[in-house]
């Protein structure tokens, strides 16, 4: 695992597409279905200006750095002092390393029972060969991540595009009707935003376009614009043609077109936790060497392996691992993020950095993150309990 690569402009924007576009846009469509798609709608908006505003936020600290630390390192520097202070940031390190073991757990897990149904072999065997696939490519750098992330992103949305327009060609029927309650609405949201949710992957943006600082915006903003876009399309698509929306969306929705489309609904799946698999673990193995200076390789083994394990041992089930894993990253996040852009803005190396986010910085927005990042937490904690 080699760092200090470049990156084009669309590997980055795809590696904050992957790291997003995982298990919580496989989720959503289920969810939504429960409350209805005006909705949704409405949720999926306020969800997307919310995480932008985060996720530029961590971009602005990174630019008045030197380096491109990832978050831990970050949360150090700016928050803690101190013999205190070194104590509460191994403590936030390994709640991290908990929370992503359990997202990338999630990735495992489905992936392997996906490979299991469509070759016919058994679960554990498929877990191993995913795992081979999805740490492989991390094993090789952030280079191979981009590159990956990149074909796998133009490969999904070739997926999404041909299950639309199969499906646009069957009855079709989306209800815009609202229903459910407060419980499903906050369930809903919390999977919106961690379908969102990419924000360890700026700093890898922030390193691959050393080149041109400037475009690490312009690339948050294109990675998760392609997030937003697929994940309305499905949900649209699959709420429109399912007669039973499945809690794993794109299941469902293939075998609604037709057995071809079946294929593509579970090739799409694959990517998609591939593309999170691989960005995540890549941000964990960083997060690992940063921390603890174990070099790449057996970083890159510390972020992978125990995934592995955890899955093999059936820790919990699929939608079980992401409201563990949002609701823990969701909750840290709001703690802390905000006053770290804060910290950085006074003690940062770089006191003028190349881009701000000016207005949409004041405290103001500063409140309402965080005030919506504690309810995307508790949003996150009650989706294990929707039936």
């Amino acid at each position: 695992m080699q760092q200090k690569k470049t990156l084009t402009f669309f590997e980055a924007s795809s590696i904050i597409t992957g790291f997003g576009v995982g298990g919580g846009i496989m989720a959503v469509p289920y969810l939504a279905s429960l409350n209805g798609l005006s909705v949704f709608l409405v949720l999926l908006i306020v969800a997307y200006l919310l995480s932008m505003l985060i996720h530029l936020m961590i971009a602005e600290t990174l630019m008045h750095e030197s380096s491109s630390s990832q978050l831990v390192e970050l949360f150090g520097r700016y928050l803690f002092s101190g013999k205190g202070g070194i104590i509460f940031t191994w403590i936030f390190f390994v709640l991290i390393i908990l929370a992503f073991y359990a997202n990338l757990a999630a990735y495992l897990a489905g992936g392997g029972e996906i490979i299991s149904e469509l070759a016919g072999i058994p679960v554990w065997i498929g877990h191993i060969i995913t795992y081979a696939v999805a740490a492989g490519v991390v094993f090789f750098g952030l280079k191979a991540v981009g590159i990956s992330e990149k074909y796998a992103v133009i490969a999904m949305l070739v997926c999404v595009g041909i299950l639309s327009a199969a499906t646009l060609m069957k009855p079709f029927a989306p209800s815009f009707a609202v229903k459910g309650s407060m419980k499903e609405g906050l369930a809903l949201f919390g999977m919106v935003m961690f379908a969102f949710s990419a924000l360890f992957s700026v700093p890898q943006a922030v390193e691959g376009l050393h080149w041109n600082r400037k475009l690490v915006p312009r690339a948050v903003i294109v990675g998760m614009g392609i997030n937003l876009f697929i994940t309305l399309v499905i949900t649209i698509m699959v709420t429109g043609i399912s007669t039973e929306v499945t809690r794993v969306a794109m299941i469902g929705w293939g075998r609604a077109i037709g057995d071809w489309a079946f294929i593509f609904g579970n090739l799409f799946i694959f990517l998609a936790l591939l593309t999170s698999y691989w960005a995540i673990s890549f941000a964990l193995a960083v997060v690992f060497n940063e921390r603890m200076k174990l070099g790449d390789k057996v970083s890159w083994l510390c972020a992978t392996l125990p995934t592995l394990v955890i899955v093999v041992a059936q820790f919990t089930d699929f939608v079980g691992f992401m409201g563990i894993a949002g609701s823990a990253i969701a909750l840290l996040v709001a703690i802390l993020v905000v006053p770290t852009m804060r910290g950085a803005r006074k003690h940062g190396d770089i006191k003028n950095p190349e881009w701000t986010l000016g207005f949409f910085g004041n405290t103001f927005f500063q409140v309402v993150v965080i005030v919506g990042f504690i309810i995307t937490a508790i949003g996150s904690a009650i989706i294990p309990s929707i039936k």
